[in-house]
């Protein structure tokens, strides 16, 4: 069997754009997935002055609230009753072109942690690209994701940049495979990835597992198998080698077995949010507490609009500290509406705060 593209999703300018969703299907458990092609062609890719997240993570900052922070809007939900929220500024610029690290940063006081929304992080990774190119995840083939039924379920993130821009790895660790794809097999088929690095990180998974990062698409492999690396080492660069259309990096976490393309997790649940940022994860269920496949969440601010996708069918798998089925990473600390809509019918409604640098849980049930 011939199979498409492993990961090419349209590209786009930063990971602040709101990016507009695929028809919206809401999908019943055990759906019937067919395989597709898996990549559109990609045009060469010149970011835009992308974010500069700096790799060491830094605590919370001690922020005092600017007096003058006026208004305190109202917004109002229909047909829920209507709530009131006063929003908090984010670190998103006013242009979504400019670099949020260049600008200054705002100032705000977060509200008491809620206990529902908390989990226990695993954040052990750094971005693989680094400061200057595109290291967030393409939101329009996000893990999990079929990009509206177009493509094949996507086990990894991919990071959209110019052919030749370095990769770096992960965490410290052991290269474990370092090569091209046309023996060893680490995907559906053999020349599925191309040049691919694999590494085993000097950490385990929370149930005790060895964790593995895949680099796939390269253009060129600068380590070797057996070697060990450093978190930030260059280990190759960004191609389209294997089954890909355009340049762009595809990044996978395993858990368990490096070789089992079935073995994935969701990369954005294991690296470091952007300093001020923080990730959004939770599960979608009908009102008796089935899952739901491929569901379109808006997830919206004072200052941004994004989508987030619940995973398209019961063969992704979820963290298996979290068990989520949907994930929006690179949120701005604030609040925001998160709300299902099916054919103009408001399915659910809920104001929540995100807070930076972790991961804030919500349970999504349809009604």
């Amino acid at each position: 069997m011939l199979f498409m593209a492993a990961c090419a999703p349209k590209p786009q300018a930063t990971p602040f754009a709101a990016t507009v969703p695929p028809s919206n299907q809401i999908v019943a458990d055990n759906p019937v997935v067919t395989v597709v092609p898996t990549a559109n062609p990609l045009p060469s890719l010149t970011p835009s002055l992308p974010p500069t997240a700096t790799f060491t993570p830094s605590p919370t900052p001690t922020l005092t609230l600017t007096p003058t922070v006026t208004p305190t809007p109202t917004i109002t939900l229909t047909p829920a009753p209507t709530l009131t929220f006063t929003p908090i500024a984010s670190a998103t610029p006013t242009n979504p072109e400019d670099d949020p690290n260049n600008t200054p940063v705002p100032t705000w006081t977060a509200p008491p942690p809620d206990p529902a929304s908390q989990i226990a992080d695993h954040y052990r990774l750094r971005r693989p690209i680094a400061d200057g190119g595109a290291n967030w995840a393409a939101r329009t083939y996000p893990y999990g994701n079929t990009s509206g039924g177009r493509l094949q379920v996507h086990l990894g993130v991919d990071m959209e940049n110019p052919r030749g821009t370095p990769i770096l790895a992960a965490g410290d660790g052991a290269v474990v495979y370092a090569g091209d794809d046309n023996v060893a097999r680490f995907g559906p088929s053999n020349t599925y990835y191309g040049n691919l690095v694999v590494i085993q990180h000097a950490f385990q998974s929370p149930e005790g597992q060895p964790v593995f990062t895949l680099y796939g698409h390269m253009q060129r492999v600068d380590v070797q198998t057996g070697q060990m690396v450093k978190q930030g080492d260059q280990i190759g660069s960004v191609g389209d080698s294997g089954v890909a259309f355009g340049p762009h990096l595809h990044f996978e976490v395993r858990v368990g077995d490096a070789n089992d393309y079935r073995s994935t997790r969701n990369p954005e649940l294991w690296i470091y949010p952007y300093p001020g940022y923080g990730t959004l994860a939770g599960v979608v269920t009908d009102a008796a507490g089935a899952r739901l496949y491929d569901v379109t969440l808006q997830v919206k601010s004072t200052d941004i609009s994004r989508y987030a996708f619940s995973y398209a069918d019961n063969t992704v798998n979820p963290d298996s500290t979290f068990g989520e089925n949907f994930v929006l990473g690179d949120l701005p600390a604030n609040y925001y509406e998160v709300t299902v809509s099916e054919n103009g019918r408001l399915r659910f409604q809920q104001i929540i705060y995100i807070y930076p640098n972790r991961t804030t849980w919500l349970d999504v049930k349809l009604k």
